[in-house]
């Protein structure tokens, strides 16, 4: 269509406010070629319906130049300059950077698709399924490791596998004595949180029955071997040191830097046990050796602070700790990015993936993307520095540069519900502050309908 001064001056009345500033800052950059990859029919739903830009779903698309002056002009009162039309230089040049951002993205794209084709076709499968792509040399290779009886064909080598590891459980604990305690927590992890899939960079070997297909660093579980750890640990055979790794590692993402009596007195609180200052010191050179040199008289503060130096004794001197009530509170934390909240946490990954880039969304990216905004949010100490950081996901052009209003309030609703390290592992709307503003906000809505 013909855009006109006339029908902008129709439709700018319509405009949501994350229009407005999305068409604000066009015209403020000044670029005499302006090209997106959003989502309009999300992100900029009226501009859509007028058809002054095309419902795009996530496909390259051009702003045109008449609309982005004809705003200036009559809602910003011609504050910025006229966009010329780009020279035929400019526009050489734009094709050949658009070429290669296109290039980049479908080899990005090619790997997210692989990965989610391979969880696709792999998760949730049972052992059978999983032994069957593996080769005679490496099916007859398990026979030998657990001292099977060796048959003459493949399948009938499989059957006996499989017989043997769930008739009790004398297979799945010599397994356990060859993994590493990475693997281990990660298949705690899969218990706990209901999936069968994982990165370990480390790979795996085929006598452990946790499988790798294309990718080395994403393994999958079979979800009758996933079953049979379940009542392993049912039947009270757990592995203490494994406990003890959830517990740190919990408390490390849950506070981010912790006193070391604090963290005794929890683990009394928790297991009903003592344990020393020098105890959990010599547990962390054990478990996590990367966080020795991180341990500082009675602190010990997460890897992402390794590089940084830091008095907590002066800056968190007066720390008051949220507590768990119990061990399953901290098990939680082992995955870096948890969130209490499950309908929030649903709520804003599927905004997020309104406001992402590109035609092609995959849900691990969307994961990946919640994950680190979370991650993020954690070691903040407001929300205007933690919303700095979904300014540069723009910036980096991983979602729109002005993210939708419900996505702003979505985020600004999950700042308050992740338990943030500088407040000791407190949720905001736990801060007595909070409630308070909270509560007189309610007051003065009641007085202003009394008035009425």
């Amino acid at each position: 269509m013909t855009i006109t001064k006339s029908i902008i001056h129709q439709v700018i009345p319509n405009l949501n406010e994350t229009e407005h500033l999305y068409l604000t800052l066009l015209a403020a950059n000044g670029n005499r070629i302006n090209k997106d990859s959003i989502q309009t029919e999300y992100v900029l739903p009226n501009l859509v319906e007028a058809g002054l830009i095309e419902a795009s779903s996530g496909k390259i698309f051009e702003i045109p130049n008449e609309l982005i002056n004809y705003y200036n002009e009559l809602h910003l009162n011609s504050e910025h300059e006229w966009i010329e039309a780009p020279t035929d230089e400019e526009t050489a040049y734009e094709s050949d950077v658009l070429k290669a951002n296109l290039e980049q993205y479908q080899s990005q794209l090619e790997i997210e698709t692989n990965i989610h084709t391979m969880i696709d076709n792999w998760s949730n499968k049972d052992l059978k399924t999983h032994l069957q792509t593996l080769s005679d040399e490496d099916i007859i290779g398990i026979v030998r490791f657990y001292q099977l009886e060796e048959k003459s064909d493949k399948n009938s080598n499989i059957n006996m596998i499989h017989q043997a590891f769930f008739k009790d459980f004398t297979m799945i604990q010599k397994m356990m004595k060859y993994m590493d305690f990475e693997l281990q927590l990660n298949i705690e992890n899969a218990l706990q949180f209901g999936y069968d899939n994982f990165t370990y960079m480390k790979g795996a070997t085929r006598e452990i029955f946790a499988f790798s297909h294309d990718f080395n660093e994403i393994l999958f579980v079979p979800k009758d071997v996933l079953e049979h750890f379940k009542k392993l640990k049912a039947s009270g055979i757990i592995n203490p040191e494994i406990e003890k790794i959830k517990f740190y590692r919990g408390m490390m993402n849950l506070y981010g830097f912790v006193r070391l009596d604090f963290m005794q007195q929890v683990y009394k609180k928790v297991y009903r046990k003592d344990i020393t200052s020098d105890d959990i010191k010599q547990d962390i050179t054990t478990y996590f050796p990367n966080l020795v040199p991180n341990i500082k008289g009675n602190w010990v503060k997460h890897e992402i602070y390794s590089h940084q130096q830091m008095d907590l004794d002066v800056m968190f001197s007066n720390m008051e700790y949220y507590t768990p009530v119990n061990a399953q509170q901290i098990y939680k934390y082992v995955q870096n990015p948890h969130v209490e909240n499950n309908k929030l946490k649903e709520d804003l990954k599927t905004e997020l993936k309104h406001n992402m880039k590109g035609e092609h969304i995959y849900p691990q990216q969307v994961e990946a993307l919640f994950n680190e905004i979370i991650e993020t949010f954690r070691v903040t100490d407001s929300f205007e520095t933690a919303f700095e950081f979904v300014a540069d996901l723009g910036a980096r052009q991983m979602i729109s540069i002005v993210p939708t209003e419900n996505l702003t309030k979505l985020l600004k609703t999950m700042y308050t519900e992740v338990r943030l390290w500088r407040i000791g592992g407190h949720k905001v709307i736990e801060m007595p502050e909070y409630r308070q503003q909270k509560k007189s906000r309610v007051v003065s809505y009641k007085k202003r309908n009394k008035k009425r």
